[in-house]
């Protein structure tokens, strides 16, 4: 749009964000992985947010665990963080039980526990393994496990 002011001429323009960062979601059984790559403006967040919602509303009747694989993600930009908090919020809501976070510097773990305190019903692990945190998910996701069963039928 061209806007005149005097002798100089002001042009509007208007410019679409893009995203930043790349993520892949897959659902097996009742696990939920997410495996994050590179660093995340706020609309990449905002995606990831609207097909976790997406996948969730389809296992959220029965308690359900969620696999992050950040080793190959950059963090996010600062705008990210409230959003993410009012995600946990939703995901905590909507029978999130066990959540798995495997990372590969100490600074995600620090800006991530910030966004889990909004957590009262999820049991959050920390790993640098990746096995390691498949291992846990798996255990406490099995019907053996009675903290899981009794969530899914009350």
């Amino acid at each position: 749009m061209k806007l005149s002011h005097g002798c100089s001429q002001l042009y509007r323009i208007r410019v679409k964000m893009i995203e930043h960062g790349t993520y892949e979601l897959e659902l097996t059984g009742k696990i939920l992985t997410l495996r994050a790559y590179d660093a995340w403006n706020y609309h990449t967040a905002l995606r990831w947010g609207k097909e976790t919602k997406e996948i969730v509303n389809s296992i959220k009747s029965h308690p359900w665990s969620c696999l992050c694989d950040l080793t190959k993600w950059e963090l996010a930009t600062p705008d990210v963080h409230q959003y993410v908090i009012g995600l946990n919020l939703w995901l905590d809501a909507n029978n999130l039980r066990y959540l798995a976070i495997v990372y590969n510097i100490s600074l995600q773990q620090s800006v991530l526990e910030k966004s889990h305190r909004a957590f009262t019903n999820v049991e959050v692990r920390y790993f640098t393994n990746l096995d390691e945190g498949k291992t846990w998910l798996k255990d406490v996701s099995t019907p053996a496990n009675s903290n899981f069963n009794k969530a899914g039928n009350s």
